[in-house]
């Protein structure tokens, strides 16, 4: 299991180194951050978070300013010679766009992955059980993919579940990417023996819808695991997802977020490496490293850096 971990963990590290619902026509309001860290189409990075190709986490909180921030080395520094006997790298990062709190998610070890939060905003790192953090649209809540459940507690108290949802068992499958659709929905996609699947957990009835499967070609032995998995949400609240095409080429799907039914595919940016979009706002970075950022419909900004992973 943490072989499997690690090797999904490493897979960025290697390359950077190297119907029945409708789809608006308009941008939905249940999938639009706002507060004082949500992006605006005069300052789409507000709210970003990043990860350069130094492995060093860079974020975009500060409300007003279009000039980032670079923490110090969270967990370990995969490019260096040693690291100790057990192995934590940090692989997303969750900024709220209310409170402007900031979450690192890193694994492997402990498998259940840790995510370290500035709770007291004094430089000290607390640490949380559970990675791929991921926040609501209004800004209130966290959940966190915590081994075999997804775990959902208050921004301001994440240490405090206020629900559980029962993910597959580890030996059955691994999660590598959250989502929330909604301010009631959050998705989680991953990988079994047999394909890869999206699974939806919805808060109101505290259930996980029955997974959809994306790809029945790509496995959790397969190679370039990052080519397919969750995207995120469009701009019209529809799941955006990422598959591999029978050619070998990149597919990017939006799916009805009720059906999971494709209604629009489209061939995947040329040398996409990782792309994240969290409605309005979306995120990519290619495998040179170059980073764009646009909002809504708006023309990509370029942002300096050289980056492994943005979101």
């Amino acid at each position: 299991m943490f072989r499997r971990c690690l090797a999904v963990a490493l897979a960025v590290i290697s390359l950077s180194a190297c119907g029945n619902g409708d789809a608006s026509s308009s941008t939905s309001d249940d999938t639009v951050p706002s507060g004082k860290c949500a992006p605006t189409a005069a300052n789409p990075a507000l709210g970003l978070a990043a990860i350069n190709q130094k492995y060093r986490v860079v974020v975009w909180d500060q409300p007003g300013s279009a000039t980032p921030r670079e923490l110090e080395q969270i967990g370990d520094d995969p490019f260096a010679e040693s690291y100790g006997g057990d192995y934590t790298v940090v692989e997303s990062v969750a900024v709220s766009p209310s409170t402007c709190d900031v979450f690192v998610g890193a694994c492997c070890e402990p498998v259940s992955g840790i995510t370290y939060h500035d709770k007291d905003k004094d430089g000290e790192w607390e640490i949380l059980t559970g990675h791929l953090p991921a926040i609501s649209p209004d800004g209130g809540l966290l959940s966190l993919v915590s081994y075999e459940q997804l775990v959902v507690s208050s921004v301001t108290e994440p240490e405090k579940e206020i629900a559980t949802f029962d993910l597959p068992k580890a030996d059955n499958a691994t999660m590598y990417r959250s989502q929330w659709i909604n301010g009631d929905e959050i998705a989680v996609s991953g990988f079994t023996k047999d394909g890869a699947f999206v699974w939806v957990a919805q808060i109101s009835e505290g259930t996980v819808r029955e997974a959809f499967r994306i790809s029945a070609d790509i496995t959790w032995d397969s190679e370039n695991l990052w080519r397919v998995g969750l995207i995120g949400v469009d701009e019209s609240g529809n799941i955006v997802t990422s598959t591999v095409s029978s050619s070998g080429t990149n597919v990017i799907e939006h799916r009805y977020p009720d059906s999971f039914e494709v209604h629009k595919s489209d061939a995947a940016p040329d040398g996409m490496m990782t792309y994240v979009m969290r409605g309005a706002r979306s995120a990519m970075v290619s495998r040179s490293g170059a980073l764009t950022v646009w909002f809504d419909t708006g023309d990509p900004v370029a942002v300096d850096g050289s980056y492994a992973w943005a979101g």
